[in-house]
């Protein structure tokens, strides 16, 4: 009778416990994420700059007309760290000029921004956040359709795991 409750136990802790992660690194490792092990890796472009890695992001929103939820890592040297606001800015003016882009409510974050895009005939809530790890300007690009089908438990779990992986987000020496 007692092995019952210490089942119970260990299967509700395999429940809660978190999903394993699987860890990534861009320019040579000098910058580090890591991404839910679930998490598809796409597209990467290594090599020259900027790099990226996409990712497809299963179950995050019905694939409706083939559109995929996905998260990209996108990193670019610069060649001093004051050339991150430009680089933003630069980054950002290629956003609006996507079909269909609509800014969203303005974050208090100078280096957060929220927008829609028409994808086909799909509109997607996108989120970039923009970082600067030493001489590096990194952005985070969360990508969704919305969808009728969708669910607002799935786009919340979508922008918690998107917030992670920006919050996982390290320079060569651990540091943010």
């Amino acid at each position: 009778m007692k092995l019952l409750p210490w089942l119970f136990l260990c299967v509700s802790c395999a429940i809660a416990a978190p999903a394993a992660a699987a860890d990534y690194s861009l320019n040579d490792g000098r910058v580090r994420f890591t991404v839910p092990s679930t998490w598809t890796a796409v597209m990467e472009k290594r090599g020259e700059d900027p790099q990226a890695i996409a990712f497809d992001v299963p179950d995050a929103a019905p694939r409706d007309g083939g559109a995929i939820a996905s998260v990209t890592v996108k990193t670019r040297s610069l060649a001093a760290p004051t050339d991150f606001a430009a680089s933003v800015q630069d980054e950002m003016q290629r956003a609006q000029a996507q079909p269909g882009y609509a800014a969203d409510t303005p974050t208090t974050d100078p280096a957060r921004f929220r927008y829609t895009i028409l994808r086909g005939t799909l509109r997607h809530a996108v989120e970039d956040r923009f970082v600067l790890l030493g001489d590096i300007a990194v952005q985070v690009r969360c990508q969704r359709p919305l969808s009728d089908a969708g669910t607002p438990a799935g786009a919340a779990r979508f922008d918690g795991e998107c917030a992670d992986v920006f919050a996982s987000l390290r320079g060569a020496s651990g540091a943010p």
